[in-house]
């Protein structure tokens, strides 16, 4: 789950004012189990956001590393989108790690706000039939396997 926390962009879909599912990227960071985006007013999900806080996310294994393309490795949450009036010293620093501090400094000077991302319960794909929820207890994440008709599930610290 960590290699894909690592990736530098999440795949982002939000609602239109219409009601409509709209989906594109974003470079994004974490901090324990907040995903932070940072956006431009000219991207469409930003408006989106704005008038309807759900948004789900999604990270995926590189088609080139994966084993089969048909079963990527693969984590979604369902979140809640909250633009931040105030952005913490240690965002910052979270972001310029990620997406490099050159850019994030240049992309300050525009007009981009930060989002902070509270994750709710996700799913990790991890092939052909291994497919877990997702969801942070005491500041741990845990998954459970979830079993379609086989009556039984595995919960384990990832």
């Amino acid at each position: 789950m960590e290699k894909l926390f690592n990736q530098k962009t999440i795949m982002i879909s939000s609602l239109t004012q219409e009601g409509q599912p709209f989906i594109s990227y974003a470079p994004f960071a974490r901090i324990e189990d907040k995903v932070y985006i940072y956006i431009s007013k000219a991207a469409e999900h930003y408006y989106n956001l704005l008038k309807n806080p759900n948004v789900a996310i999604m990270m995926i294994e590189d088609e080139a590393e994966a084993k089969t393309v048909f079963a990527r490795v693969r984590l979604s949450f369902k979140a809640t989108a909250t633009m931040m009036q105030e952005v913490a010293e240690n965002i910052w620093e979270a972001f310029e790690e990620a997406q490099g501090k050159e850019m994030v400094q240049m992309l300050r000077k525009m007009d981009f706000d930060m989002f902070e991302l509270q994750l709710h319960k996700g799913r990790l794909v991890k092939g052909f039939g291994k497919a877990y929820d997702v969801e942070l207890k005491d500041g741990s994440w845990v998954q459970e396997q979830v079993t379609e008709g086989f009556g039984h599930s595995m919960k384990a610290e990832l």
